[in-house]
């Protein structure tokens, strides 16, 4: 095993040192050692053997750890090293760093505060060695599909719709579904939004794909009556809202089914390029009774200045926010800061991503009105909806 240690303190590294030949207990490993980051980096450029380990400091004079992550990331051979960074740094640059790293798409094992033991790092590299498994993260998926052909997918009507359930917190009744897209390619089997919404970006079939999960899920609900009671959540972006005929097509689909309670989910990560022509289909929607819902909320582009210019009927909370909120102080007062907006705006506030008990208790007392995510359900073929009801009907009667 080869590893690197880049540390401007000696007894850190010797320490390290230590722990690393304790810990593994075998005779062939090898430590490369640096004092700062600049003579790490020569390190690196200069090695002609593979490393199985990289643990950088943050803070050190002549080239910080930084400058290493960010010459790592823009060296093909060093992409996928495993990267462990260890500081003394407060918690919230610690939880930066490490946003930092998973933006660059770089082969991260952890942020780790000092002082630090070298089990401390080496027991999940190892445990991720040894499950000897390509994760199935965005990035690997993008890859595997980057061949696909969405037209043709999509002209053979190869489009799985899912729903995931919107639960009331406090009585625990489902409020309605959102819906989620899959393809379905029998070479690849399904594929997901991450791999594909890229493709159809780029061949520019976005409206002709909103348009056909837009009658698919309607369908779904005219098949299953049942369903009427619950309202239907679809997807729809900026891009989408700047396309006349699609806008005509939403509408006149919602007067042609006044039963089913339509609401479109304005995806917040996208940014608004024709500002304009957006809020007129907007407003076109909204005095059409289409409710609009800004999704994603507060994970980038100008979230503030579209609650000011559009009456948004509820705002969900990234699942970013919410997934970690009872071990993250920061994200919890993120949580509660955007509950306590839309109370006073008096719109209704989604968390997307609750998945334990203990998240949904937490958002339950901050005062959110509804959950979404895995506790209750992953998202859920058409065909076997009304089964799902009655199941978790029967076990919340049950409960009660």
């Amino acid at each position: 095993m080869n590893i690197l240690i880049i540390d401007d303190q000696k007894f850190i590294r010797e320490t390290l040192k230590a722990d690393i030949h304790r810990y593994l207990a075998e005779d062939d490993i090898h430590i490369y050692e640096a004092s700062n980051g600049n003579q790490g980096i020569e390190l690196l450029m200069a090695l002609d053997v593979s490393l199985d380990l990289v643990i950088i400091d943050l803070k050190m004079e002549q080239g910080d750890g930084i400058a290493v992550i960010n010459m790592l990331a823009t060296t093909p051979r060093w992409l996928t090293v495993p990267i462990a960074v260890i500081s003394s740094s407060d918690k919230r640059t610690l939880e930066l760093v490490d946003c930092i790293i998973h933006t660059l798409r770089l082969n991260l094992v952890g942020v780790f505060a000092k002082p630090v033991n070298a089990s401390d790092i080496l027991t999940p590299l190892l445990a991720t060695e040894a499950e000897d498994i390509e994760p199935d993260n965005q990035a690997n998926r993008r890859h595997r599909h980057a061949n696909i052909n969405v037209q043709q997918l999509l002209k053979d009507e190869q489009l799985i719709l899912c729903y995931q359930p919107k639960i009331n917190l406090t009585t625990q009744e489902i409020m309605g579904f959102e819906v989620l897209s899959r393809l379905c390619d029998r070479h690849h089997g399904y594929i997901y939004p991450d791999a594909f919404l890229p493709l159809i970006n780029q061949q520019g079939l976005n409206s002709v794909f909103t348009r056909m999960v837009i009658s698919q899920a309607l369908q779904c609900w005219v098949r299953q009556p049942l369903l009427a009671k619950y309202s239907l959540s679809i997807n729809i972006t900026a891009d989408d809202l700047t396309c006349d005929e699609l806008i005509e097509y939403i509408i006149e689909s919602s007067r042609n089914h006044d039963g089913i309670r339509l609401m479109l989910e304005l995806t917040e990560s996208q940014e608004i390029i024709n500002q304009d022509r957006v809020l007129n289909s907007i407003a076109r929607l909204i005095i059409n009774n289409i409710d609009i819902s800004l999704d994603d909320f507060g994970k980038s582009y100008s979230t503030y200045d579209r609650l000011d210019a559009i009456p948004f009927k509820e705002i969900k909370i990234d699942k970013s926010f919410v997934s970690d909120m009872d071990i993250n102080h920061q994200h919890y007062l993120i949580v509660e800061s955007t509950i306590a907006l839309a109370q006073k705006m008096h719109v209704k506030v989604v968390a997307e991503g609750v998945e334990t008990a203990a998240i949904a208790a937490i958002l339950t007392a901050l005062g959110c009105d509804v959950a979404q995510g895995y506790l209750y359900s992953p998202p859920i073929e058409g065909r076997y909806l009304i089964d799902w009801i009655g199941q978790y009907q029967g076990e919340l009667m049950h409960a009660q």
